[in-house]
């Protein structure tokens, strides 16, 4: 980097066309008074203001060129004067009781005067004009719509060694205007005038106006682009820049530029800035025939690290709304990193006319602009019209990717780049001018996105007045009770905010733009409400019985009072099912009835012994459910005698007086289950999941002597054993 002289695209000329009234800064427009009235004489002030030293001025041009990182070229430079009508200039009485001020100002060899004011404040109903020598280029009426909390304003330059102010106050208007000029403009080189489709600006030979077909895709951003007339302290440059979109879309005045592009600025300077807008061919061949103009602006955020350190962004806001008839579009932005395919830069090289450059292949993530990733590389492909490029001038314009969203603003390139040796150029990315500082004066963030509503990327929009216009859609509009449903916002005119309100959900708003898992838990026909608002207003959508909601199946569930019982014995069943069943059909194997359609069945009885299973089957408007608990009734037989396998178990001590101890032989690695009856078959005690344990114990030393019966769950089937209690 350092055995390469690297240029900032900041200046190379000034190009202003002459035409009277299509060249406006935001005013009323109007003819002087002079102009119509006859009788008013052409005898008032001239001041001869002193040339700059021009020798003085060469040496400091050359030095800047020869340094290692060039600043921008200088191309005019301020006469310090302290004028106002109370020093100078004449005053003529008018026949109606009205008044002019007149002050003609000359500088020799200047190819084109500024004026610049430190004290500025116009009564209502008062005007100022400024015109040229030939009377050829006149700016005007200058209003109280012009005035500025901050008492500063300028005019852009006007063609020529002279130019003349006049300043018209009619009768009715009292209160006195302050107009204290403090500095004019001397521009001294790369100045041209545009008086006709002959004379030709101060860009390269390869430029591709915006009016060719490669601007045919890109009509809007076009729009969006303008041209800088910047003041730091007592010299002149020009920039480029784009108006860019924030996510509230309300056309906050936000423009962006590059860093270099303000470096030494005051806030006083600042204010001083012009804007021009529309400075453009109507024709691919065609020169600027007009343009817009706004004076002064505010810094908002600005590269933490200057210079060559970081993203080299300068993100400004205009101290007054653009007016409609500028057509102003507000670009949109792509914070991502991920480079773009293709894309184009729209610019003001050497402060020509609007330029557009191609980019045919993708955008490369560069470290070499300052050892960090802050920057892309962009290089510049052949089109319809040729090879267009960036100059000086370009700089703060912006990279613009295939989807028509700023990734960047332009830094600069190698000192070599021409049109016949084009260099890539640098452009600042969002990405990084995004979140990258410390705080809001160091970062896109919290302009761009007020809202933090966290959109990587956002399209761009125009001055027309677009209402939003609510609609929406659900996933599905039927669904079963309990089941949850995703929105999806389809407003049309970019809403920045949205309400929903969901009847009968959980929960019942939100303010996402595409909500999710919202639960409806009850059945019935709901109503959907979204409310969307935008930058120019607010619109909502109801739709009535919007989702219809099913009842569920119910969910089958139920349990016995009893399910461990002796032959001829009884159990009652309770229903435990949820989801409101309206009915329910039982199956009882083994049992007596073995039917149901009772809810809680009872003195259902079992005359067998075995396992039974039970079956309960629920069910409601919305469907049925079905639960079956194999062998949930166990059913068993007690006798005075034990069965064939009795053996294989054994109990000790039998007779007891209280504890017995089971030897379980070749059941022991069994999970096995245990019941103890009495003598008239009622169970007393139950044991389940017994397993591996040859010392399980029973306790009987507070039951009543006599005769029990023990049935042990094996493999091989129930084996019962008898046991006598003695005291």
């Amino acid at each position: 980097m350092k055995k390469i002289k690297l240029i900032t695209l900041l200046l190379s000329g000034i190009i202003l066309g002459i035409v009277q009234n299509s060249f406006a800064q935001i005013s009323q427009g109007g003819t002087p008074f002079s102009f119509t009235d006859k009788s008013i004489s052409d005898n008032f002030e001239m001041i001869e203001l002193s040339k700059p030293d021009m020798e003085l001025i060469r040496l400091e041009d050359e030095e800047n060129i020869q340094s290692q990182f060039p600043g921008p070229e200088r191309i005019g430079v301020s006469i310090i004067v302290n004028l106002n009508p109370n020093n100078s200039g004449t005053w003529t009485d008018l026949s109606d009781g009205g008044k002019i001020w007149r002050l003609k100002l000359r500088s020799e060899d200047a190819l084109a005067l500024g004026v610049y004011y430190d004290d500025f404040y116009l009564p209502r109903g008062s005007e100022l004009f400024l015109y040229n020598e030939a009377k050829t280029q006149i700016i005007g009426a200058f209003t109280e719509i012009n005035n500025h909390e901050s008492g500063l304003f300028s005019n852009e330059l006007i063609q020529g060694e002279t130019l003349t102010l006049e300043y018209y106050q009619p009768a009715y208007v009292n209160e006195k205007a302050i107009i204290y000029i403090s500095e004019i403009a001397y521009a001294y080189r790369d100045v041209n005038f545009l008086f006709n489709e002959d004379d030709k600006g101060g860009a390269w030979w390869c430029m591709i106006n915006t009016a060719c077909e490669e601007g045919d895709d890109w009509r809007d951003e076009i729009q969006g682009i303008a041209r800088l007339s910047i003041k730091i302290g007592y010299s002149y440059y020009w920039c480029s820049g784009s108006l860019i979109n924030n996510t509230l879309q309300d056309r906050t005045p936000y423009l962006l530029t590059a860093d270099h592009c303000a470096e030494g600025a005051t806030a006083n300077d600042l204010n001083q800035w012009i804007f021009y807008f529309n400075y453009q061919a109507s024709t691919c061949s065609g020169t600027g025939s007009g343009y817009n103009s706004m004076v002064g602006c505010q810094k908002r955020a600005q590269d933490q690290y200057a210079g060559f350190s970081g993203s080299d962004f300068y993100l400004i806001e205009l101290n007054q709304t653009i007016p409609d008839s500028y057509d102003p579009y507000y670009n949109g932005w792509n914070r991502t990193n991920v480079p773009g395919t293709s894309g184009v830069c729209i610019h003001h090289p050497a402060g020509d006319i609007k330029k557009i450059s191609t980019a045919v292949i993708p955008f490369v993530s560069s470290t070499w602009w300052n050892g960090t990733p802050s920057h892309w590389r962009v290089h510049w492909g052949n089109t319809v019209n040729g090879r267009s490029i960036m100059q000086g001038g370009s700089s703060g314009s912006p990279i613009l990717d295939q989807n028509h969203y700023i990734m960047g603003d332009l830094s600069g390139g190698w000192e070599s780049n021409s049109c016949s040796s084009p260099s890539p150029a640098w452009f600042g990315k969002i990405w990084w001018s995004w979140d990258h500082g410390s705080s809001s004066a160091f970062r896109l963030k919290e302009w761009l996105d007020p809202i933090d509503r966290g959109d990587t990327v956002l399209p761009g929009i125009g001055w027309e007045i677009i209402l939003p216009l609510a609609d929406f859609k659900a996933d599905t509009t039927e669904i079963t009770q309990g089941d949850t449903l995703a929105f999806t916002d389809l407003s049309t005119g970019n809403p920045y905010q949205w309400k929903w309100i969901f009847e009968g959900a959980i929960p019942d708003t939100s303010i996402l733009q595409n909500p999710s898992d919202i639960i409806y838990p009850d059945t019935g026909t709901f109503d959907v409400t979204l409310v969307v608002t935008n930058g120019d207003g607010v619109d909502s959508l109801t739709k009535y019985d919007y989702i219809k909601v099913n009842m569920a199946p119910p969910e089958a569930n139920f349990e016995a009072d009893n399910t461990y019982i002796g032959p001829g014995e009884s159990v009652n069943f309770t229903d435990l099912s949820t989801g409101d069943p309206a009915s329910w059909e039982w199956i009882f194997e083994g049992g007596d009835p073995e039917t149901s359609v009772l809810q809680n069945p009872d003195n259902i009885v079992y005359d067998e012994s075995g396992y039974y299973d039970v079956t309960l089957i629920a069910t409601n408007i919305g469907g049925s459910d079905t639960l079956t608990i194999e062998d949930y009734i166990q059913v068993f037989w007690v006798g005075i005698s034990e069965n064939i396998n009795a053996d294989k178990i054994k109990i000790y001590p039998n007779p007891t007086s209280g504890l017995i101890t089971f030897d379980f032989g070749e059941y022991s690695s069994e999970e096995l289950s245990v019941i103890v009856f009495n003598s008239i078959g009622k169970i007393i005690a139950c044991f389940d999941n017994i397993k591996d344990n040859n010392n399980f114990s029973i306790d009987f030393s507070l039951e009543s002597k006599g005769i029990y019966y023990i049935s042990v769950n094996t493999s091989d089937g129930v084996i019962n054993k008898r046991v006598s209690l003695v005291k």
